[in-house]
């Protein structure tokens, strides 16, 4: 959130999805990704934008990329992690694209994604997007903030103009309220997990020990990631984006079309390339 015992600790998020990448879907079973995708079709059609190609970053092992591949878009993949676009290149061997799923972009024949290795704050593949998503609190791993408006410019140089940006943020009350503190000793999987999280409201990070346990066939294998991630204002983002090149169009609690409120735990944040 790799021997018997592994450890991995850093503060970018590379050095963070080490040990965790090989284990990583086995742990986000649960995540129900096509109603993610679902969704960000759906903030599509409010901001009355049909996308083509889409450039998912921080695309992980490419959970969401093969998702939005369903629905008929043509989508790159951009992750930092060597090892999290590894194992996304070896499921596009294995991985059977639904094209039950396409009913929704009548006309569309599904595609395959493509994955790049790629910083986000300097990233470069000449070439244009009709739109751009950064999920699952991605972003929040940029600790500074000069890097993740730099992020926010690389990724505005990848549009076309009028081009649309979908990303969520975990909000400043979800760290603080602890909710990363979680544990899951279900016997019926082979993976458990133990996180403690820390949040430091000085400098806005939250620090999450991971220790991870996998039993084998023939053996058990403990592993374990210091994870850090950083709490952002929706004011100091909505001013990146601006200072970046986007416009900001809407900001909704997440899954929802709802205004944000006290209690959110996670934002979508809706922008158009200005």
């Amino acid at each position: 959130m790799k021997s018997t015992s592994v450890a991995a600790e850093g503060s970018t998020p590379s050095a963070q999805f080490t040990a965790l990448a090989p284990h990583y879907d086995e742990l986000m079973q649960v995540v129900p990704y096509p109603a993610w995708a679902e969704y960000i079709q759906l903030l599509f059609g409010i901001a009355e934008a049909k996308p083509h190609s889409i450039l998912d970053c921080a695309c992980g092992t490419g959970n969401v990329s093969f998702a939005l591949a369903s629905l008929g878009y043509e989508v790159t993949g951009v992750d930092i992690s060597a090892g999290m676009i590894e194992a996304a290149q070896t499921k596009v061997q294995s991985i059977t694209i639904d094209s039950t799923r396409l009913n929704a972009r009548r006309g569309s024949t599904p595609s395959t994604p493509r994955f790049i290795q790629g910083d986000l704050s300097d990233f470069d593949l000449n070439e244009k997007f009709d739109a751009a998503t950064c999920l699952y609190d991605s972003f929040n791993y940029i600790l500074e903030p000069e890097i993740l408006q730099a992020a926010f410019g690389r990724i505005a140089s990848h549009m076309r103009s009028g081009g649309i940006f979908i990303f969520d943020l975990n909000t400043p009350w979800a760290f603080e309220a602890n909710l990363f503190t979680q544990r899951n000793f279900d016997p019926k999987k082979n993976l458990h997990y133990e996180w403690h999280s820390r949040f430091n409201p000085q400098t806005r990070i939250c620090e999450v020990t991971m220790q991870f346990t996998r039993r084998n066939s023939n053996d058990t294998q403990q592993f374990s990631e210091v994870h850090r991630e950083r709490a952002y204002e929706r004011e100091e983002v909505n001013e990146m984006l601006m200072q970046s090149g986007w416009n900001l169009l809407k900001t909704y609690d997440a899954y929802t079309l709802n205004q944000p409120h006290d209690r959110s735990e996670r934002w979508y944040f809706l922008a158009r390339r200005a």
